[in-house]
């Protein structure tokens, strides 16, 4: 499931190029991807609003929309495999799988038919100074399936939501509702309200594990598996650890170790190693900058303990048995 580098960072993109556009229309392939208001409703309201702001809040990304005097917001909630592609004009929307194979069409949905533009970064040297340049150049032919939702921009350009397992859930609200739409969420971990004492006051009288407390969004928000793993591991804490029994060293170390693993993921633009994408279809690098998570019986980086696997809250938990002990054993 992407958790809040994925989202940031798909948040960051879509800020540098769909601002200022206009939603011409919304097409919906899978009714139940539409968590509010219904689906006819959905596309009638969403028609012809103007892109204001991409925001993110939690594992949620925030589209603030406008048309007159109405302001809304879209969520979108991309859970296990929900994905955000921008395509340039000229893709074509093939549809006739929805006749031919009705089956086939229930998974899959329609085909976009394209080329794949590649940005590459490079540098050239002009006078003996060093210059930055984004290069575009149009790739191999492309099919896209999985796609949900398409909103079409009064441009020719379409931003798709693809979701195999179709579990993603996008809502249009009116902007005066956004609590209620974001009820339930806990403190961003990259703000400046994610201080110490704010912490501790958050897991004082929690007798669960610190893993358990981590993946709480009621307490943390946007904090998944990977990124707990990874900062417990930073720390030194064992995941199996009573959330209130950390020390305050202990708990400044973790803060410190979840801004530092998060803001890593972001700066990796995600981690993929299953569905995840960027908004150009491009896989994150940070998997290859991760300590523990799914490092399985290989050495730890700071001692060489071969790193372990556990289940915790039903989730595959990873630590390094000698630098994160659990006191008591």
């Amino acid at each position: 499931m992407p958790e809040l580098p994925e989202v940031e960072y798909t948040a960051r993109q879509l800020r540098e190029t769909i601002i200022g556009a206009t939603i011409q229309d919304a097409l919906v392939f899978w009714d139940r991807t539409i968590g509010h208001p219904d689906p006819n409703d959905f596309r009638a309201e969403i028609a012809e609003l103007r892109i204001e702001e991409v925001r993110r809040r939690a594992k949620y990304l925030i589209v603030d929309l406008a048309g007159g005097e109405q302001k809304y917001i879209l969520t979108i909630h991309r859970r296990m495999t929900g994905n955000l592609l921008l395509l340039a004009p000229g893709w074509e929307l093939d549809t006739s799988l929805r006749e031919r194979d009705p089956v086939a069409w229930n998974t899959k949905g329609p085909i976009f038919h394209g080329y794949t533009i590649r940005r590459t970064h490079c540098y050239s040297t002009q006078q003996g100074e060093k210059t930055e340049q984004d290069e575009e150049k149009k790739d191999f032919h492309a099919e896209i399936g999985y796609c949900r939702a398409c909103f079409i921009l009064e441009d020719g350009r379409c931003l798709l939501f693809t979701d195999p397992r179709k579990f993603g859930r996008i809502e249009l609200w009116p902007q005066e509702q956004e609590l209620q739409a974001l009820a339930g969420l806990g403190l961003e971990p990259l703000s400046e309200a994610f201080t110490l004492e704010e912490l501790q006051a958050r897991l004082a009288g929690r007798r669960g594990n610190i893993k358990q407390a981590l993946l709480n969004q009621e307490i943390l928000a946007g904090l998944g598996n990977i990124y707990a793993d990874e900062a417990l591991y930073y720390a030194r804490i064992h995941p199996l650890r009573p959330a209130n029994t950390l020390t305050l060293e202990e708990l400044r170390l973790l803060r410190e170790g979840i801004i530092a693993v998060l803001t890593l993921g972001i700066e990796h633009g995600g981690t993929s190693f299953s569905e995840y994408r960027d908004l150009w279809g491009e896989a994150g690098d940070n998997f290859s900058h991760v300590q523990v998570y799914q490092q399985e019986g290989k050495p730890c980086q700071r001692c060489g303990t071969l790193i372990e696997r556990i289940v915790v809250a039903q989730r595959s938990t990873h630590f390094c048995p000698t630098c994160q002990q659990l006191i008591g054993e």
